[in-house]
């Protein structure tokens, strides 16, 4: 029997972010047992000349593969502003040929794209529902889509990761907190600079590793001006390898958002036995209990903040429980080769559709 054909549509796996980990993930999976997989790159990280090259490549490539590939389902990763508009271009030349269509929505802070404009508004409205399928990453945004489109139409679908069976040692004497995502305001990035200040005013121990690309020179800056040279330590983007290297060796990690969908850096952090501090964003509540594995705080609450990172920081068995229940979490809830079968079971809804 021939395995039904996914054609995967997202960003180059050379570039950076969560959303080509995700791809790289499901990629990497069992799910190629059941399915013949293929993939087209539309977006790279580049000058714009680069990045308009390998989108009107992507539209050859999609128009070729839809003619001679003949997929049976078109599984389009997309985000909003540049990214909703390519895909959306993609989207409606995969309609015309009569394929199935499931957008998988990675935005962090798609309520605000959609309600920019009402012109803006519409045309959203109108290429959601001209999906067959929105996958999203939490029950909170399942509910938010269910309000655009029906809300058969909508399906959960957490993000995950390969499992690590091991426990970490962690070693240094003074506890280190790791920020891994873009530098700048959308991740919080001021924010924990503001309570680092506040920590070291009250003598309480820590340091840091801010790890990511954005607004490095601005955050290194602001690291002068409130003299946190020896507390704070700026590595810029880091791949993979280095980010495991690094989860094993911090002791917590730290990401005060204003907008997620389910950020990869949490559930990697919790696969590494790490405890976390977050916000109440997207679908983060949903993965973190506040007292419980972790701590989550409003977005821009400084003080809050400071008091979260003063109690991981002057506990550490409090850190090692909280990274147990993380540890276990992860292996009930969202071990990659376990989500896969959600994925399956939405491709097979498809097909028999």
């Amino acid at each position: 029997m021939k395995k039904p054909k996914i054609l995967v549509i997202g960003s180059s796996l050379k570039d950076k972010g969560g959303i080509v980990t995700v791809i790289k993930n499901i990629e990497e999976s069992s799910i190629n047992n059941d399915y013949h997989i293929k993939r087209i790159e539309t977006y790279i990280t580049g000058s714009i000349i680069k990045r308009v090259s390998i989108f009107v490549l992507a539209l050859f490539r999609l128009i070729y593969s839809l003619i001679s590939f003949r997929p049976n389902v078109v599984h389009i990763h997309m985000s909003e502003k540049g990214s909703f508009y390519r895909k959306s271009i993609i989207l409606l030349i995969s309609k015309f040929f009569n394929k199935r269509v499931i957008l998988h929505i990675h935005s962090a802070s798609f309520d605000e794209f959609y309600h920019a404009n009402e012109l803006q508004k519409r045309f959203i409205k109108f290429i959601l529902n001209k999906a067959d399928k929105l996958i999203v990453l939490s029950k909170q945004w399942e509910k938010y889509y269910s309000n655009i489109v029906p809300h058969t139409k909508v399906a959960v679908l957490y993000n995950g990761v390969y499992s690590v069976n091991k426990k970490f040692k962690r070693e240094s004497e003074t506890p280190v907190g790791l920020f891994l995502g873009r530098l700048g305001e959308r991740k919080g990035t001021y924010d924990l600079l503001d309570s680092i200040k506040k920590l070291k005013e009250n003598g309480v121990s820590g340091k840091f590793y801010f790890a990511g690309d954005g607004e490095i020179e601005q955050v290194k800056q602001l690291i002068q001006e409130y003299e946190l040279n020896e507390i704070v330590t700026v590595l810029g983007w880091v791949n993979s390898t280095q980010i495991n290297d690094l989860l094993k060796q911090v002791d917590f990690l730290v990401l005060p958002s204003y907008n997620e969908g389910l950020p990869m850096a949490i559930l990697e952090a919790m696969n590494f036995g790490l405890p976390i501090i977050s916000t109440y964003v997207g679908g983060i509540p949903e993965v973190i209990t506040n007292d419980d594995n972790g701590y989550l705080i409003n977005p821009g609450e400084i003080d809050d903040l400071t008091k979260a990172l003063t109690s991981l920081i002057e506990n550490k068995d409090l850190r090692i429980e909280m990274g147990e229940k993380n540890r276990d979490i992860i292996l009930k809830r969202f071990d990659i080769q376990s989500l896969m079968n959600d994925l399956s079971n939405i491709y097979s809804a498809l097909l028999r559709s």
